[in-house]
C-alpha cells in the first residue's frame, strides 16, 4: 500500500512539474541565459534584442572618394542567439587594413554579443545605429591589433550604413 502512495505521490509530483515548464504562446519576450559582465555569473534574465543585421562602417568610409582607408563589419543573424561577424576593409586601391572571416558570436545581454578571437572573448555591442567592438578585458586589446595591419585595430565604433560593402 506505501508502494503504491509513493508511485502515485511521484506521479503527481511529475505531472505538476510537466505543467509548470509549458508555455502559454502569448508572452512576446524570450527567457535567455545571459553572462553577467560584472562578476561572470549566469543568469536568467527576459531582456528583448533588436535587430543588429546590416553593415557597419568606419569614420572614413565617408571620405572614401578622397582614398581614406576604412573599416566594414557585415553582420547575420544565424539563430535566435548568435550572429556571424565577418570584417573587411577598402581592396581598390591597397592591401585591405582589417580582415577577420566570419566570426561567431553568441549573445551574452541584449545588444552584447560575445565572440572568442585567439581564445580572448570580445564584445560586441550594438545601439540602434553602431557597433562597438572591446575586448572583455582591457588587457587583451592587443588581440584586436592582431586582424589588421599598420597599427589599426578593430577596436571601436562602427555606424549603421544601408550601403552594401562587401
Amino acid at each position: 500500500m506505501n508502494r503504491l502512495k509513493t508511485l502515485a505521490s511521484m506521479g503527481l509530483l511529475l505531472a505538476g512539474l510537466i505543467s509548470c515548464n509549458q508555455q502559454s504562446g502569448k508572452e512576446t519576450t524570450s527567457t535567455t541565459s545571459t553572462y553577467d559582465l560584472a562578476d561572470s555569473n549566469m543568469s536568467q534574465s527576459v531582456e528583448p534584442t533588436q535587430a543588429v543585421n546590416g553593415n557597419y562602417v568606419s569614420e572614413g568610409y565617408q571620405n572614401r572618394s578622397k582614398g581614406y582607408d576604412w573599416v566594414g563589419i557585415s553582420v547575420e543573424t544565424t539563430t535566435d542567439s548568435t550572429i556571424s561577424v565577418y570584417v573587411h576593409s577598402r581592396t581598390d586601391v591597397k592591401k585591405p587594413t582589417c580582415t577577420l572571416d566570419p566570426t561567431p558570436a553568441k549573445r551574452v545581454k541584449a545588444n552584447v554579443y560575445q565572440a572568442l578571437l585567439q581564445e580572448k572573448p570580445v564584445l560586441f555591442t550594438f545601439s540602434d545605429t553602431s557597433v562597438t567592438i572591446s575586448p572583455l578585458n582591457q588587457q587583451d586589446e592587443g588581440i584586436l591589433h592582431y586582424y589588421c595591419s599598420g597599427g589599426a585595430t578593430l577596436a571601436g565604433s562602427y555606424h549603421k550604413t544601408s550601403d552594401q560593402i562587401k
